[in-house]
């Protein structure tokens, strides 16, 4: 049954719930509890005794916030809950800790990451994560490599892969990714008006883009490839000098692993492709980084996934390196083709990343939406042709070389 969490959930309830269930809470004097929350579907609170000893608090509500219509179900909260701790036990401490789910609530309290920070700001702020390609290539292979029919066992993965249906969290993505983009059916797409003519001809008149897109969205509907995060962007990463912890897998579902990987790289380049355009020269350092950074993190998976592949893969059917390198192409083309549908549907679509938003410039930002667009459409189109993480890089310095 569907419930409104925002018209029965108070800060005393949040209080009373967590005294009652986290030990290390329990006997505490003072709790302050403070919502934090910043999205549109769910309720996160951050409660906290007088020694800084502090929580996470989620609730997955079943309806959009601020809308009594729009419902979406509370299974994310469940699904969620099950994720981080497979993930937990696929990669150790590349997520938040689960302390305790609570299924009629649709309630998770979890690890508070206090001491990191949210990636997509600190690249705002142009800081640098030496440490981020070497993390992030780990938890992309541990999480989708060994959750594939190569690894995990046949009965254990359609099991699993049962369990998280998520069709709700699932339409959402079919709709902002893959079809409102290029149709606008909802006349919700936003952009400079000097580009009405480019994303008309760009995107909305493409036939062959379209195609592309659409191969793209049945392939995210129909492969149950490997166990994904399914919106893992640079708002769902935690970061510090020395660490890296995802969060936020509500939208996880079994789909083809380059969806993930492709939308670490197309975030990546959403951060890199503004700085380049209004800083340039004044923020070397971070742009080198963050180049480094999309190839390292290509390559590093790619080397991962040689070395795991001997290790782990025992079917004859698929021992050989052919069937590797076949397997493996097909991941990268995905990468490509997902990161291509993640950078435009981000500088045209509803819901938007801050690097762009931030750009007010009247001359440089419908310069940058189309460069970005250009970029995300090379993706798509020559997805097939890159087989390293150089062609990656490659690629997106070729559209920042010529005259927009």
């Amino acid at each position: 049954m569907m419930s409104n969490i925002c018209e029965r959930i108070s800060s005393d309830a949040v209080i009373s719930l967590v005294k009652s269930k986290i030990s290390f809470l329990r006997d505490s004097d003072t709790l302050q509890c403070q919502e934090i929350s910043d999205g549109n579907v769910n309720y996160v609170f951050r409660v906290t005794d007088q020694n800084n000893q502090s929580v996470i608090v989620k609730y997955a509500d079943g309806f959009i916030r601020n809308s009594k219509t729009r419902k979406l179900s509370t299974k994310r909260s469940t699904i969620e809950n099950e994720i981080l701790k497979l993930q937990n036990r696929l990669c150790p401490h590349s997520v938040p800790e689960v302390y305790y789910f609570d299924r009629e609530l649709h309630c998770i309290i979890m690890e508070d990451l206090k001491n990191y920070t949210i990636m997509r700001t600190a690249l705002m702020e142009h800081q640098i994560f030496p440490l981020f390609a070497e993390h992030i290539s780990e938890f992309l292979l541990q999480t989708l490599f060994k959750t594939t029919d190569l690894v995990m066992a046949p009965d254990e993965k359609k099991e699993l892969a049962g369990k998280l249906i998520n069709a709700d969290m699932c339409e959402i993505s079919e709709r902002l990714v893959f079809t409102e983009p290029y149709k606008n059916r909802q006349g919700l797409n936003s952009y400079h008006q000097e580009n009405n003519q480019f994303i008309q001809q760009t995107l909305y008149q493409n036939e062959a883009l379209i195609f592309e897109v659409g191969i793209l969205k049945n392939r995210f509907k129909n492969v149950a490839q490997s166990m994904l995060h399914g919106d893992l962007h640079t708002g769902s990463i935690f970061v510090n000098p020395k660490d890296t912890r995802v969060f936020d897998p509500e939208f996880s579902f079994f789909g083809p692993m380059g969806y993930d990987i492709g939308n670490v790289i197309g975030n990546l380049i959403l951060s890199w492709v503004p700085v380049k355009l209004t800083a340039g020269l004044r923020q070397q350092a971070y742009l080198e980084w963050i180049e480094s950074a999309v190839k390292g993190t290509i390559d590093l998976f790619i080397s991962k996934y040689n070395s795991n592949y001997d290790q782990n893969v025992n079917d004859p059917m698929l021992k050989s390196d052919a069937f590797k390198h076949y397997y493996l192409q097909t991941i990268l083309g995905d990468t490509s083709g997902y990161a291509g549908t993640e950078i435009i549907r981000r500088t045209v679509g509803v819901a938007k990343v801050k690097e762009i938003q931030a750009v007010n410039d009247d001359i440089i930002k419908p310069q940058l939406e189309r460069v970005l667009i250009k970029i995300g459409q090379d993706f798509i189109l020559n997805g097939n042709n890159l087989t390293c993480g150089q062609a990656f890089v490659d690629l997106v310095n070729r559209h920042l070389s010529v005259d927009k």
